[in-house]
């Protein structure tokens, strides 16, 4: 969604590169579906696959779909989510959303709750 990517995706993006990361954003069609938003390379760093949210929109079906096969598959999975990290006001939530990609994945945890409200 166009929100996600102006308010979230886009400040971790510029942040994120300001400190040495590569990231490529994908681009979902009829053909390919499900894929996060970004896959982060850094030359320190492990990869990253980084899916970026407004918090409490939901994963579109593709996802919930393809996420589960990568967590499975141990592919290294971050969703990241927020309200807005843009500007001044956004500095301290876009920090702290740059210091989850240092923690374990709680993407396990985001598909365990959107697939629960599904039922």
């Amino acid at each position: 969604m166009q929100d996600e990517t102006l308010k979230i995706g886009n400040p971790l993006r510029v942040y994120m590169e300001h400190l040495g990361w590569i990231l490529v954003k994908t681009h979902g069609n009829q053909f390919q579906k499900g894929l996060p938003d970004y896959y982060a390379m850094h030359n320190k760093y492990s990869p990253r696959w980084i899916e970026t949210k407004i918090h409490g929109r939901p994963l579109t079906a593709a996802q919930l779909k393809l996420f589960p096969i990568m967590l499975a598959m141990n592919v290294p999975l971050w969703i990241i989510d927020g309200e807005d990290f843009r500007g001044i006001a956004g500095a301290p939530a876009l920090k702290q959303a740059y210091q989850k990609l240092f923690q374990p994945s709680r993407a396990a945890m985001y598909l365990t709750s959107a697939l629960r409200n599904l039922v």
